[in-house]
């Protein structure tokens, strides 16, 4: 039976996954149920009030096929039983078929330290199609392999781009298909998105093309690394926003964000600030229409003129800035403006290169956007565009809810559940980042590999859930001891490693171990035991013992053994 942690997470997953009519059902290594959800039962009510904690899929399937082949195929049933386990357990490609009038979509993958999972999503197959009795014989059971599953994906409003470290596309979302004309996902796979841009365009025939040139242009020098966001004109009037990540093994993940909208509200403004100039009368009918709009918008919107007066503020501006009408409705200069948030600390917590900007003329000349937190938490994205012959218009967007979300997304990716502490991965990039400041700054570091003595017989005579009250105790301890600038990771199981940043030394470092292993040492009070365990430490330095990141945790590894080897409880120094 997988840990009782493990099973939290799976009972979790199958709520979430209800509220997206998603069926799911979980087997331990030895094919026995451990978890269901709700939709499991309205896909097969044939299992309601059946299945149990433990019970063998083989059982499982019987049930299945004895609701639903006819009186000629049952002499048949240990066959179609025998090719189920089988399926089950070699299964890694998902695959389709049909069950009381649905088009069923089951996906099954192994789960290191549960055993397999299992889902089932489903959509109603067209009336011809729909038969009058569910056909599983096996000779039509798999009706087509699926491509790996991205329902999820595809599901999210923006188009989403996968590229492999030479930039061309490993893989695309339906709503990437839809914004760039593709009928195919596949028809993508292995083109750079430039070759993408030219077929969208391609396809609209004859035209004005000199906005694909533009774009073009913009694509090509941005494409080059995975930098600031930038926008590319498509076909039909629209606009896409392109934001790029960067993975830690080359592959740069895409998001395209349809921005027509924005565009089009950013046009229309432009185009009554240059109606304005051409006629007082005309400036007081576009006035009109223009105040009804940016009272009316979700963003900010500034006008600055040429003199560097704000000319315009909107209501949402003021809130999210927390200007004062009075100070913004006396027409202020952009530099008095910014005097009075400085007054108020509110470019405390932004970059010094916004500062810097900000400092001489406002950022008026220039194209750009930033986020920019604020004192009350909120973050805001300032978007300025330069107006021709002076000034600018500039907008603020309220993003504090997708930043958030950005940054649970992030931390979840990066430390471990449990201890809270980096994972094993978020380790190594850590690391990664120590040897440049090796080569670039000569900032010597140590990697102490520590590893759990006697944790095992505390899973064994107390359980589980005591045995991760002594790891998350043992994260804690390490984290007590470790200095601000260290990095402490749990790397899975009861293995830990410690990064200690400007040590030369390696006396430094046995000192930093030593007082890890006294520390663990220490008897734990859980609930009403008192726990004991010990640590062996093997230890690292670099760039003496070598300048690749997975070479060091290897080294570590193979010092932390030799510690275990000399009598536990102790460190011991690669090559020592």
């Amino acid at each position: 039976m997988p840990p009782e942690s493990s099973l939290h997470v799976l009972h979790a997953l199958g709520e979430t996954l209800d509220g997206l009519e998603v069926a799911l059902c979980a087997f331990d290594d030895d094919d026995c149920s451990i978890a269901w959800n709700r939709t499991f039962f309205k896909f097969f009510p044939e299992h309601e009030g059946q299945v149990f904690v433990g019970e063998p899929y083989h059982a499982n399937l019987r049930r299945f096929y004895t609701q639903r082949l006819d009186a000629h195929e049952l002499p048949n049933i240990e066959r179609y039983i025998s090719a189920g386990l089988e399926r089950h357990r070699a299964q890694t490609r998902p695959y389709n078929f049909e069950h009381r009038g649905l088009r069923v979509h089951v996906s099954s993958l192994p789960v290191p330290g549960v055993g397999r999972v299992r889902v089932w999503r489903a959509e109603a197959l067209p009336a011809a199609q729909a038969p009058d009795t569910p056909d599983i014989h096996e000779p039509g059971y798999l009706r087509s392999p699926m491509v790996e599953s991205a329902e999820l994906f595809d599901r999210i409003p923006d188009g989403l781009m996968i590229c492999a470290e030479d930039q061309r596309i490993h893989w695309v979302n339906e709503p990437f298909m839809a914004m760039y004309g593709l009928t195919d996902r596949a028809a993508a796979t292995g083109l750079a998105f430039d070759e993408i841009y030219r077929g969208a365009w391609a396809a609209q025939g004859p035209g004005d093309m000199a906005p694909f040139y533009d774009g073009l242009s913009v694509l090509q020098e941005n494409m080059r690394f995975a930098g600031a966001p930038f926008e590319v004109p498509l076909p039909r009037h629209r606009w896409a926003r392109v934001i790029a990540k960067q993975g830690s093994d080359g592959t740069v993940f895409y998001a395209h964000v349809d921005i027509s909208d924005f565009k089009r509200q950013q046009r229309l403004l432009a185009q009554a600030e240059r109606s304005a100039r051409d006629s007082e009368a005309q400036l007081r009918e576009k006035s009109i229409v223009l105040e009804a709009t940016l009272e009316n918008m979700d963003q900010g919107v500034a006008k600055i003129n040429a003199a560097g007066v704000v000319e315009l503020c909107n209501r949402r501006a003021l809130e999210l800035l927390d200007l004062p009408h009075e100070l913004m409705s006396s027409r202020p200069t952009l530099s008095q403006v910014l005097t009075y948030m400085r007054s108020r600390g509110e470019f405390e917590l932004a970059s010094q290169e916004v500062q810097d900007f900000l400092q001489d003329n406002g950022g008026l000349d220039q194209l750009h956007v930033y986020d920019r937190p604020r004192p009350d938490g909120r973050i805001v994205e300032v978007h300025t565009v330069p107006i021709k012959g002076g000034g600018a218009l500039r907008t603020f967007t309220d993003i504090t809810v997708r930043k958030q979300a950005e940054q649970r997304i992030r931390h979840v990716a990066e430390h471990d559940g449990l201890t809270s502490l980096l994972n094993r991965a978020a380790f190594l990039q850590a690391l990664q980042a120590a040897l440049v400041d090796v080569r670039h700054r000569a900032r010597d570091f140590a990697v102490l590999y520590v590893d759990l003595d006697g944790f095992k017989p505390v899973n064994d005579q107390f359980g589980h859930a005591v045995g991760d009250q002594v790891l998350a105790c043992v994260a804690a301890r390490l984290s007590q001891v470790a200095r601000e600038d260290d990095v402490v990771a749990r790397l899975g199981g009861d293995e830990f490693a410690l990064l200690q940043r400007g040590v030369t030394d390696r006396d430094s470092a046995s000192r930093l171990a030593q007082r890890l292993v006294d520390a663990i040492a220490q008897p734990i009070e859980i609930e009403s035991h008192t726990v004991q365990v010990g640590a062996s430490v093997g230890i690292v330095m670099s760039p003496a013992d070598g300048a690749d990141a997975e070479d060091l945790l290897r080294k570590a590894d193979s010092a932390m053994y030799l510690a275990k080897a000399t009598g536990r409880g102790c460190a011991r120094l690669y090559g020592t």
